[in-house]
């Protein structure tokens, strides 16, 4: 018996040494990864994390490992199971939650993320990301009261944080409170200068209010920033249609055409540039025809759009040049036949008047009033006939009228983590959530 028992402890032991082997190497493995994630050598830091979980299922931050290197290759779908099973191991750890309210964020199911995110501030009040991540998911599902409460927290909790204040900046934008949304950009670009995103913003809201010198100003700093983004142009040319610089508006929407030609809504704005040019030069066909080929263009990429092919039907003939109207019988008045001339018999010298008493006044005479001319009203000169103004049908044209297309504003380029900055999800200097582990 006491053999037995002897066998007994020493198995156990043996048991207990095994798994505190298996933790060990657990542990080896999932270091080994992260050092294959850090140097971006993705399918072997996968590879290291499954091993470590074969070795030690309980292990959260192998899953955390997991979900991070399949957020890494895009594959965000493959990182839920995992970050799921770290939050079911460590319920208490607010970074495994923000992880997965990433990645529904970068899937845009924006309701689950705005849940997991409530659960990080829920565990963490004070959670800068995490506020501006519900900031971004609310903004994105219309809830813009929740919203607003969400970036005007995470500015207070960080004023230096520059995404959170041009999200607060989009937010306002919404809500119609344009000094406030203005006040928000300028705040957020002041903070990080270098936020094309911010600027189109910014550039914008001052279009919104009529301020076109100072909209012109923040897009082409957004321009220079980020030249090869179409908003930025499309934002540009309607500036300077506003400001009726149709030349400068058609070369920002030329480029975006020829290099996207399915882009329709940019060729129904470059059309409707093209006819305002050919209402104000009608001698200048090429115009028409241009803004016709547009619209062409745009109908065969889009068919329904029934307005345009109005505008088709409208201008499929050029305004009549004006010789091929015809003659307006000219209104003419006969003269006036001649009226005698008015004349006025000169009045008599009037004697001297004297008085006794005083001395002798020099005769006082009116000279006698020369002959009024005669009045005569000549003819009335013959009206030309009308010439037809250059402007013709700029206000009475009949039929639809060109419209030009305003690209609907944007939420810092709809970022899918504004915690990190523009150019690529999750390449942010690491937050505290980055570093859990």
């Amino acid at each position: 018996m006491k053999r037995i028992v002897t066998l007994v402890v020493l198995g156990a032991c043996v048991c207990g040494l095994a798994a505190g082997c298996h933790r060990e190497e657990a542990l080896y493995r999932y270091g080994t990864g992260y050092v294959h994630l850090e140097a971006g050598r993705l399918d072997e830091a996968i590879q290291e994390f499954e091993s470590a979980i074969e070795l030690d299922a309980d292990l959260a931050l192998a899953y955390v490992g997991l979900g991070d290197a399949w957020r890494e290759k895009g594959e965000f779908e493959k990182a839920i199971d995992p970050y799921r099973r770290a939050v079911h191991e460590k319920p208490a750890e607010y970074t495994f939650h923000y992880r997965l309210g990433r990645v529904y964020q970068a899937l845009e199911r924006d309701t689950e993320a705005a849940g997991t995110y409530e659960n990080v501030v829920g565990l963490n009040p004070d959670y800068v990301p995490a506020r501006v991540n519900l900031g971004v998911v609310y903004f994105r599902l219309g809830d813009l009261d929740k919203a607003e409460t969400n970036c005007q927290l995470a500015t207070e909790l960080d004023p230096q944080h520059a995404f959170a204040w041009s999200n607060l900046g989009a937010v306002y934008d919404a809500q119609g409170e344009m000094h406030r949304a203005v006040a928000a950009y300028k705040q957020s670009i002041g903070l990080d200068a270098d936020q094309a995103p911010v600027h189109v913003n910014l550039g914008t809201a001052y279009l919104k209010q009529g301020r076109y010198d100072e909209a012109l100003e923040e897009l082409k700093r957004a321009a220079e920033l980020d030249p090869a983004n179409p908003v930025v142009r499309k934002r540009l040319a309607y500036v300077y249609s506003k400001q009726k610089r149709y030349g400068a508006a058609i070369e920002q929407l030329q480029p975006l055409v020829d290099g996207q030609p399915n882009d329709w809504e940019t060729r129904n704005s470059l059309a409707a540039i093209y006819m305002i040019l050919y209402l104000r030069y009608p001698d200048q066909d090429r115009l028409r025809q241009s803004a016709l080929e547009q619209w062409h263009a745009s109908l065969e990429t889009h068919p329904d759009q029934p307005d345009v092919r109005k505008q088709v039907q409208q201008w499929a003939m050029p305004i009549p040049p004006k010789s091929a109207e015809p003659a307006k019988p000219l209104e003419t008045k006969p003269a006036e036949p001649a009226k005698p001339p008015e004349t006025k018999p000169a009045e008599p010298a009037k004697p001297p008047e004297t008085k006794p008493a005083e001395p002798a006044k020099p005769p006082e005479t009116k000279p006698a009033e020369p002959a009024k001319p005669p009045e005569t009203k000549p003819a009335e000169p013959k009206k030309p006939a009308e010439a037809p103004d250059a402007s013709a049908g700029k206000k009475d044209e009949p039929g639809p009228k060109p419209k030009i297309i305003v690209p609907k504003n944007i939420f810092g380029e709809d970022p899918k983590d504004p915690d990190e900055k523009p150019g690529g999800l999750f390449l942010d200097p690491k937050s505290p959530g980055e570093d859990a582990g």
